[in-house]
């Protein structure tokens, strides 16, 4: 078997979506949920939007996995995130900064796209293994699992105010750690 992060194993996964296969579907989301959402976050700069920006792309993938084009499965749905952020931002009352932002998000051609989400993939799980154990726990439960914050700290055994203090660091952890987003907000 294949590293299930290297592209020809997500492309093998993206073959099986086509043909309609849910639980290759399950593995690519899994595998690429994570820093979807993270760089859908750092770009329109709140959470829960991003949640549903991704979610939107998944379900998008979902109705229309016979006529996607499977050879860059992860550019194409990276640049699927990224066209629908800058859509958001442009189309919503937003401040300066995140118009300034939404404006410096060019589409890179494809190899240079594949390179730099290369990069960013591995910035992000890099991130995320710096992060306390617990950290990354919470974060993972709440942000890949779609687990409540009071139901975290249930099955944690800590607080809910524990709870939000860890996603919060988290999320400010990889915003800080994200190069990309340095440069699109500096």
């Amino acid at each position: 078997m294949k590293h299930p992060h290297t592209n020809e194993a997500q492309q093998e996964l993206a073959v099986r979506v086509k043909a309609s296969d849910r639980n290759a579907f399950n593995s690519l989301f899994s595998m690429l949920w994570e820093p979807m959402y993270v760089y859908a976050a750092s770009l329109v700069m709140n959470d829960s939007l991003a949640k549903d920006l991704v979610q939107d792309i998944w379900i998008d993938y979902w109705q229309r996995r016979e006529t996607v084009e499977v050879n860059h499965i992860k550019s194409y749905l990276f640049k699927a995130i990224r066209y629908k952020c800058y859509n958001t931002l442009r189309d919503t009352k937003f401040n300066k900064t995140q118009i300034e932002a939404a404006n410096s998000i060019y589409i890179a051609p494809e190899m240079e796209l594949e390179e730099d989400l290369m990069e960013l993939t591995e910035r992000i799980d890099v991130s995320m293994a710096d992060l306390p154990q617990r950290c990354q726990e919470v974060f993972r439960l709440s942000r890949i699992h779609n687990i409540s914050n009071k139901e975290i700290a249930e099955r944690l055994n800590i607080s809910h105010r524990s709870v939000e203090n860890q996603i919060s660091f988290a999320l400010r952890r990889l915003r800080k750690d994200l190069s990309i987003v340095k440069s699109l907000f500096l």
